[in-house]
């Protein structure tokens, strides 16, 4: 979900009902919100809940949608896609001077009748023209999960792109339960691949933090998937074959992050996923002959537990990729013991026997330090706490770019959330009342999670400070997707 386009001063759109941060107009912050009313973008992720449809029957409830950043009708103005959980995509048309016009009916990007996640913008038959993949998950009708691929066809005289849903036509009509897909050529044959991240659905009875034996055989429903580019010159345009087996991404997850890379410097694109609960992280090193071996447990010591959104920037300035990924270790204390279960000397043994790498609640920061001495593998430094990024409670997505112009990449994290299923207290009450009371109640007595988003300043010391109300982030709300 993160596209970088060229910037000067930044400008942040964050998905909460549509709020913008735009480059410093007032002295005293670096940042000023705009609201829909002048920028013209309404979009809001209305979720409608009910007995069929609630967070205690499916987590992910209010994980929210995703955004996307292109100039899809080339006119040298960045366009914004937002996806909806139940209501329909939307495509807002930058117009300049920060107003934006929906053309979603036009267009043609509605999304149907799917529960949209994450969005990518990528020109998939290099036509010179972005085209936009959106992911689908939620519902048991397979028919209502296939991934959309809108192929641009172009601008009409009026400026307004005009899109064609062509999924199945391109082999990438995927039906698992699927949180983002990634283009970027794996193989090096001149073509986008993708990668596809699955968060994957819970079976009845199932609980994913419970210790039980790693699925690394590829047949979980909770494993990513690669699809090959093959081309295809009698259908006029590409075509993707499934090649996860093949290139070995056979290890379980339920992904909520993303980022392409080349961590080795090797000049073949690797592959950061980060996966919530249980389930590790995955660092799928390019074995430059089509197939991928995660490193994830010999690079890094220890990663995030609940793993949400990451990045993979140079923090330090020393030409060596670091990564970011975000947790939900809350910086007040008392959110901090009202959500932290009691430590269990048996999680610690039983990562061991079951084969799980070291986690921890908290944001991490790898420092990569560069290759290990006589091998070719590279060694990294789990550094939040000391450079002050730990803590930033239920967070989603961490944006890494210099927004301040001083040279040095700073961070912004998207965060919050409706209906707080950590909190000890609710889960006390929910395990002494469940008997008689009912599921309103049960879901009416969760609190939220409403905390506003974090701006970070790179002291270039590898530490950050906390700029976030000198920045002008200081509106508490639900956050989810985030590009600049």
């Amino acid at each position: 979900m993160k596209i970088f386009p060229t910037r000067f001063y930044a400008c942040v759109c964050i998905c909460v009902n549509a709020i913008f941060f735009t480059a410093c107009e007032e002295k005293q912050t670096l940042f000023r919100q705009l609201p829909s009313s002048e920028t013209g973008i309404d979009f809001n992720n209305r979720i409608t809940t009910g007995d069929s449809n609630n967070i205690l029957d499916y987590e992910y409830l209010y994980n929210g949608g995703g955004i996307a950043v292109g100039d899809f009708n080339r006119d040298g103005l960045q366009d914004l896609y937002f996806t909806s959980s139940m209501e329909s995509n939307k495509l807002y048309l930058n117009e300049g001077a920060m107003k934006f016009k929906d053309v979603t009916t036009q267009s043609g990007t509605n999304g149907g009748d799917r529960w949209s996640t994450g969005a990518s913008v990528a020109d998939v038959n290099n036509d010179g023209w972005p085209d936009i993949h959106v992911c689908a998950s939620r519902y048991n009708d397979p028919n209502r999960r296939k991934n959309m691929v809108y192929i641009n066809q172009g601008a009409r005289k009026d400026g307004i792109p005009v899109f064609k849903e062509m999924a199945e036509a391109y082999g990438l009509a995927d039906t698992t339960f699927s949180t983002q897909g990634a283009f970027f050529d794996y193989d090096n044959d001149g073509d986008l691949d993708m990668y596809l991240v699955v968060a994957g659905k819970m079976q009845e009875g199932y609980q994913p933090n419970t210790y039980q034996k790693k699925n690394i055989d590829g047949t979980s429903v909770t494993n990513d998937k690669l699809y090959r580019n093959d081309g295809n010159s009698e259908r006029g345009h590409p075509h993707f074959t499934d090649v996860t087996k093949q290139a070995n991404i056979l290890i379980e997850g339920f992904g909520l992050g993303i980022n392409i890379c080349d961590i080795n410097r090797d000049g073949w694109k690797d592959v950061y996923v980060s996966n919530d609960y249980l389930t590790n992280d995955l660092l799928w090193i390019n074995n430059r002959n089509g197939t991928f071996t995660n490193m994830a447990g010999k690079y890094f010591k220890h990663t995030s537990y609940s793993a949400m959104g990451n990045d993979v920037q140079d923090l330090n300035n020393d030409n060596l990729a670091d990564v970011i990924a975000l947790d939900m270790l809350a910086k007040d204390n008392y959110r901090k013991k009202t959500m932290s279960p009691p430590g269990n000397y048996f999680n610690y043994s039983n990562n061991d026997f079951f084969g799980y790498e070291t986690q921890y609640v908290r944001n991490t920061l790898q420092l990569n330090q560069g290759k290990i001495p006589g091998s070719k593998d590279y060694v990294f430094s789990e550094i939040s706490f000391l450079s002050g990024i730990a803590e930033t409670d239920w967070s989603w997505t961490p944006l890494v770019a210099d927004f301040d112009n001083d040279g040095f990449r700073d961070l912004i994290v998207s965060n919050g959330f409706p209906k707080d299923l950590s909190d000890q207290d609710f889960l006390h009450f929910r395990g002494t009342s469940s008997s008689v009371a009912s599921k309103d109640m049960i879901i009416e007595a969760m609190p939220e999670v409403k905390v506003a988003d974090y701006a970070f300043r790179n002291n270039g010391n590898l530490t950050f400070s906390d700029v976030s109300a000198d920045w002008g982030f200081t509106a508490k709300s639900f956050s989810n997707g985030a590009v600049y």
